[in-house]
């Protein structure tokens, strides 16, 4: 890559109130639409057990991604991290990963805003919808990253207000024999019931861990992006056990296990499908999933643009605006990838693949932190995980465990991610090792410490 593509640099803009609202923004359509694919299984109780297990895993790790994010500042995010830590070929194959989760839920989203749509209107298709919302986020993403964080923070806002107005209403009205049924277990499938929960009940969380990769776009990254994480993951923690119990307490199970419109499904089964909180969250309960489809497009790009600018990837996706300084080719391309899985798959079986991507660059980033404290434990660190080593070794164990939950959902799709990671290996040793850009930032930065220190081989 020529160095003329580096004067042209992302735009430092986003603020504390910035990261959470990007935080959260990114994963609320979690709250509403894929999270009720694991409940035929696990049933209510199930469920909450496999939310608090993947609550306990992304809180482990976003402690530990937030002293990553202050060590290593660049838009690599998760792939600079591993590259640091463990070399070149794993810090491709973290970046991989993330790029697999984020294209492949952008998609999954996408079907979930065109589910809501047709709660209003049934004759609009769900590639038509898709097809907007596409196009729309990678206008507003090419224009700029602080005009896209103002039209997230309404979006994020508006989301909010209608799940409490769900709480609010719903609370008081759920039916105990919805959550814990007489005439069937607690847990329908039992231990592998839970399991196989697991990845869905990862939707409430997925992409949180996102936001380091828009540390070369903030302001005070050291400072700030811990606080970023942090409020981001405590208020979905609170969204998550809310948000499960009363549309399950509503609704029951089998009238949410296979509904694309899960919270409005819940409250019209509950009042009616007249009732006007349902119709309110089937038309403004959109903007939940539109906050997360846009966080999406954001996060991918950002993975692309990284590994492009590196050399893991073709140059052209590392393209950048030079007025609007966005990198608009890490935008388009993989907008269009995702709007073809639109046409070809279901949601339930993307999340899979999604989740699968997700959990290999967990696994990696908590190893990371593992590895550099005792590779380079003078790396200047702002924040500091707390109870560490424990708090990365209990995300990494529950990510390892997490990864063949895949396996008892779906083995078709288990083995359709091991070849994806098969042919990302042969790929970057036939390819991409040889065309590395040794200038771009996480590259130099990863250079310079081995000039002193002994990092693992590639």
């Amino acid at each position: 890559m020529s160095s003329k593509k580096e004067t042209v640099s992302l735009k430092k803009a986003l603020t504390p109130i910035h990261l959470w609202t990007i935080g959260v923004g990114i994963v609320i359509s979690g709250n509403y639409f894929g999270w009720n694919f694991g409940l035929l299984e696990s049933g209510y109780l199930g469920m909450i057990i496999a939310t608090v297990i993947m609550a306990i895993m992304y809180l482990t790790m976003t402690l530990g991604i937030s002293e990553l994010a202050t060590a290593l500042p660049y838009a690599g995010g998760p792939y600079s991290f591993a590259r640091r830590a463990m070399g070149k070929y794993f810090g491709f194959i973290t970046g991989v990963g993330v790029v697999l989760q984020y294209v492949i839920a952008a998609p999954i989203i996408a079907i979930g805003i065109g589910g809501y749509i047709s709660f209003l209107f049934p004759a609009v298709s769900t590639v038509a919808a898709a097809a907007i919302m596409y196009i729309f986020f990678m206008i507003i993403h090419i224009v700029g990253i602080k005009e896209y964080a103002t039209l997230e923070m309404i979006l994020v806002f508006i989301a909010l207000g209608l799940l409490a107005l769900m709480y609010f209403v719903g609370l008081p009205q759920i039916q105990m024999e919805n959550l814990f049924s007489s005439d069937s277990a607690l847990i329908p499938g039992g231990f592998a019931g839970v399991w196989s929960a697991l990845p869905y009940a990862m939707w409430l969380f997925l992409a949180i861990e996102m936001l380091p990769m828009l540390s070369e776009e903030t302001r005070d990254v050291q400072r700030d992006m811990p606080k970023g994480l942090i409020s981001g993951m405590i208020t979905l923690l609170i969204l998550s056990v809310l948000t499960t119990t009363v549309a399950i307490g509503l609704a029951g199970i089998d009238v949410l296990a296979t509904a694309e419109d899960p919270l409005p499904a819940a409250l019209a089964a509950a009042f009616g499908d007249t009732y006007w909180l349902a119709q309110i969250l089937a038309s403004i309960g959109l903007v939940g999933l539109i906050a997360s489809f846009s966080g999406v497009i954001l996060a991918y790009s950002r993975q692309v643009y990284a590994l492009s600018r590196a050399g893991y990837l073709p140059s052209f996706l590392s393209l950048m605006h030079k007025k609007r300084q966005t990198p608009y080719m890490a935008i388009i391309l993989p907008g269009f990838i995702g709007l073809a899985l639109v046409i070809l798959f279901n949601p339930d079986d993307l999340i899979l693949v999604s989740t699968f991507g997700a959990l290999i660059s967990y696994i990696t980033m908590n190893l990371s932190v593992l590895i550099l404290r005792k590779t380079e434990p003078n790396l200047n660190r702002t924040f500091r995980t707390p109870f560490y080593p424990f708090t990365p070794i209990i995300s990494l164990i529950l990510a390892i465990i997490a990864i063949f939950a895949s396996f008892f959902a779906n083995i078709t799709f288990f083995f359709v991610c091991i070849i994806v990671f098969a042919l990302a290996s042969l790929y970057y040793y036939l390819w991409a090792r040889h065309h590395i850009n040794e200038d771009a930032p996480e590259e130099r930065f990863s250079k310079e410490q081995n000039s002193s220190t002994i990092t693992p081989n590639d």
